[in-house]
């Protein structure tokens, strides 16, 4: 039986060449379905130019894409491991405090890799996810009374956004009179989405890689609860982050502890509204289909589009493809997710869906650390506001305003008609 490496090319694609898809721009991320099928019609791995990271090659199907995303000795993080330098999709004009930020797991390979990653999932594992459960639905319930009188409050913001950002910052322990600050901070640091964008995003997280460093060193003085703590405390045989691996690391807790998420009910509630007899399925007995429901939500939405970049460890074939050490590559988790060859009518929700072997958090290891948590927040989400508001309204749905930003399907604001 042939192997995916073994596999002649179908085509001689050269990343000299990328073909012109444009997956940055808001008519795709209005409706990706169309576009993703045209990549993969042209094969399992192509070749793309993205803004940022230049020319690439993407996986399209879930066969390559699941391949990729676990082989992490042909497909590695660190340029070292590829003849290269640096960290795959960081350039050199890159300021420091872009470059202090590679330095977390996802950006690592093994040994480095597992030494992060153990310290964290045992800071972390200490924190009872499914605990949370209901202290995150009286959150939202807090932030659904907050906005339940206004004409046209916005989803996005007021909800989406403030719901996983209170919840991260619990988490991590940061005070309660630094927390609107903070999101605010985070807010202009995750919004990046081209060389001016991050230039204007420069000064807050500046500001926010300080702000990191004093509540490091406040929890070696005074231990606290929150993961700030536990992460300066955690040690595994004898081994400790030091203060940059911990600036990288909050950090990264931080942002992918609320983006991802905000993104994902967002888009929920928007996948929702747009089919109106999934919703009323799903609300016929929320307690029962919830669990369900959020996992099609996330394959049909795929909030978080594309992996980080990685090298190429060597030459080799990749599903038909010869690809040189040192190239970068990029798994298309979008496309995967609408891959007809493992899902039926992939463009379609359905709420019922399964088995639904999506890879809205990756797979291999580098798998999404909180994906638990993006469950329960946005499970809890979506429960809490159609409890309360099961008949509200988008207000102009056709006109809402896609991020035409890379990697990522969200919108900037859902004003709605709470009804």
């Amino acid at each position: 039986m042939l192997s995916a490496m073994d596999l002649a090319p179908q085509t001689d694609f050269s990343l000299r060449k990328p073909l012109k898809f444009n997956v940055e721009n808001a008519a795709f991320k209005r409706d990706p379905f169309p576009t993703l099928g045209a990549m993969r019609a042209a094969g399992p791995v192509i070749p793309i130019k993205f803004s940022f990271v230049g020319k690439v090659w993407v996986t399209t199907t879930h066969a390559a894409t699941l391949g990729m995303v676990k082989d992490n000795e042909l497909f590695v993080q660190e340029g070292r491991n590829a003849g290269k330098a640096g960290v795959a999709g960081m350039t050199w004009w890159m300021p420091k405090s872009i470059k202090l930020l590679a330095n977390n797991m996802l950006l690592k390979d093994e040994p480095d890799h597992r030494r992060l990653r153990k310290l964290v999932d045992r800071a972390f594992q200490r924190r009872g996810v499914m605990d949370m459960r209901a202290d995150i639905e009286a959150l939202a319930d807090k932030l659904l009374d907050e906005i339940q009188h206004e004409a046209r409050p916005d989803l996005a913001n007021d909800y989406s956004r403030r719901l996983p950002l209170e919840v991260i910052c619990e988490l991590l322990g940061i005070p309660d009179q630094d927390r609107k600050i903070f999101g605010e901070w985070s807010r202009m640091t995750a919004s990046i989405s081209g060389p001016f964008g991050l230039l204007r995003a420069m000064k807050p997280l500046s500001k926010m890689i300080a702000y990191v460093r004093v509540q490091i060193n406040e929890c070696r003085l005074h231990p606290r609860d929150g993961l700030i703590s536990e992460l300066v405390c955690a040690e595994d045989e004898g081994e400790k982050l030091d203060e940059n691996e911990l600036v990288a690391m909050v950090l990264l807790l931080l942002v992918a502890g609320f983006e991802t998420t905000t993104h994902l009910i967002n888009d929920s509630i928007i996948a929702l509204e747009q089919n109106p007899a999934q919703k009323a399925f799903l609300l016929a007995d929320p307690a029962a289909r919830m669990e369900r429901s959020v996992e099609e939500l996330a394959r049909f939405t795929t909030p978080v589009q594309l992996t980080k970049p990685r090298y190429v460890a060597r030459d080799c074939t990749f599903f038909g493809q010869p690809l040189k050490r040192g190239d970068i590559i990029m798994a298309f988790l979008a496309s995967a997710n609408a891959d007809p060859a493992e899902f039926n009518k992939p463009d379609t929700l359905d709420l019922e869906r399964f088995p639904n072997p999506h890879l809205v958090f990756s797979s291999g290891i580098h798998f999404c650390l909180g994906m638990q948590l993006a469950r329960v927040e946005t499970q809890s989400a979506l429960k809490q506001l159609y409890e309360r508001f099961p008949n509200l309204e988008i207000i102009e749905p056709d006109r809402l305003v896609w991020m035409e930003r890379l990697g990522f399907r969200g919108v900037t604001s859902l004003p709605v008609r709470l009804r």
